[in-house]
């Protein structure tokens, strides 16, 4: 072979090395900018499949709402982190945090005495969660929590934060205690139950409320003011201040850029963020 030849062939593979390495560091650092970091530390988010619009699967079998939405919304602005969400049972969401299995509690969970004494609560709220008294459309004799003294109250089992507020209502009012009923059951049971006198009322969101009279007809209604003004927040194991922190932080960023109420609208109906004062 020539020498021309030769130098012309080592040439070209030179250039095709250089194009292909540089290929390669283009393609890297464009993972990079996107927040695929290599580097990054799994965290286990555990969340439901049976709460919509929050925690469900669709109609394909995949998980999505709201705190679905707003888990990937954090991770996008956590390179640090690569979130890896799992599905839980409600009430093994917290046995698997005391496990070791689970880094991020994503279920609406509100505060309470109990859990704060066992978890660390985010300081970023991220929905606000009001309950009201509900009873059946043609009930007229409860207008408030009061009313119930003395009669059926349906909470729901599993550590619902509404079942704790109300054992902790009949300790402040031990002489007219409400009946409280612990029972799991599908939405149309609960409103049967309440219609048919086997529950005098119960405790619900009042965006629940408007949602089941869209699809079950107008059966339900809300009495007298809010039983518990609540906010939601995540749930993390004792020590885990840094990823609590780092999250916190990127709930404020999607708090001041509007990020988080659109998610609120599109996947709830409407804007359910908590706002600083």
């Amino acid at each position: 072979m020539k020498e021309g030849k030769k130098l012309l062939i080592t040439t070209g593979l030179l250039l095709t090395i250089m194009l292909t390495v540089a290929c390669g560091k283009k393609e890297q650092a464009e993972e990079t900018s996107s927040g695929n970091n290599p580097d990054a530390k799994t965290i286990v988010a555990g969340t439901g499949s049976s709460y919509e619009p929050y925690c469900y699967l669709d109609e394909n079998g995949k998980l999505t709402g709201y705190e679905i939405a707003v888990l990937n919304a954090v991770d996008e602005l956590l390179p640090q982190y690569k979130f890896d969400i799992q599905i839980f049972e409600f009430k093994n969401i917290a046995v698997g945090i005391d496990a070791g299995q689970i880094d991020l509690g994503a279920h609406q969970f509100e505060e309470n005495d109990e859990r704060k004494e066992k978890y660390l609560f985010s300081e970023e709220a991220y929905t606000t969660y009001d309950n009201y008294v509900t009873v059946a459309i043609d009930r007229n004799d409860i207008n408030g929590i009061d009313d119930l003294a003395g009669k059926k109250v349906k909470a729901s089992t599993g550590g619902n934060n509404v079942a704790y507020n109300l054992e902790k209502y009949n300790e402040k009012h031990p002489d007219a205690p409400l009946d409280i009923i612990y029972s799991s059951e599908t939405t149309e049971q609960l409103i049967s139950n309440l219609e048919n006198g086997t529950y005098d009322g119960t405790v619900l969101l009042d965006r629940n409320v408007e949602r089941y009279n869209e699809q079950y007809g107008k059966r339900l209604k809300i009495v007298g003011k809010p039983f518990t003004n609540s906010n939601t927040y995540y749930l993390y194991p004792k020590g885990a201040a840094e990823l609590q922190k780092a999250v916190d932080g990127a709930l404020r960023k999607l708090k001041k850029d509007g990020t988080l109420a659109e998610l609120s609208i599109e996947y709830i109906g409407k804007d359910y963020t908590p706002k600083d004062e």
